[in-house]
């Protein structure tokens, strides 16, 4: 059975707006298959959460222990040696459409993750979409 890694802003729909997701994604979610998140999520989401972008019904620790991420369910991937050093020496640069280099360094250790465990990055972000050095698949 094939692996995945949420991105953030997958993370953040399959838990609070998963009707946003395809079909196909709720189906992989809802399954007993476990799926991957990197431990920066957390820090991307207690940002936004912070800024007051998310809202969420109790503290945030304790709002991911408690929901966010269920045991046997989501499995947290830290950084690694190996994958930091591969977040900065990527096969091939992130650039958008417009040409520009995309420099996120939490989007570099997230597809680092997905390539170090070799697991498909489920992502909206075009950026990472288009970027052809892992798997990816659009969840929405």
């Amino acid at each position: 059975m094939p692996g995945y890694l949420l991105d953030t802003c997958a993370w953040i729909d399959a838990l609070l707006a998963p009707e946003k997701l395809r079909q196909s994604v709720r189906k992989i979610i809802a399954s007993k298959a476990p799926l991957h998140l990197c431990s920066v999520s957390l820090v991307e989401f207690a940002r936004k959460e912070a800024r007051g972008d998310i809202r969420i019904s109790m503290p945030c620790a304790e709002w991911f222990e408690r929901i966010a991420l269920p045991k046997g369910k989501i499995i947290l991937l830290d950084v690694s040696p190996s994958i930091a050093v591969d977040a900065t020496r990527l096969p091939q640069p992130f650039v958008n459409r417009q040409g520009n280099v995309h420099k996120d360094p939490m989007d570099l250790i997230i597809v680092a993750t997905a390539r170090h465990h070799d697991l498909t990055l489920l992502t909206s972000d075009q950026v990472l979409l288009d970027y052809p050095g892992v798997r990816t698949a659009n969840p929405r």
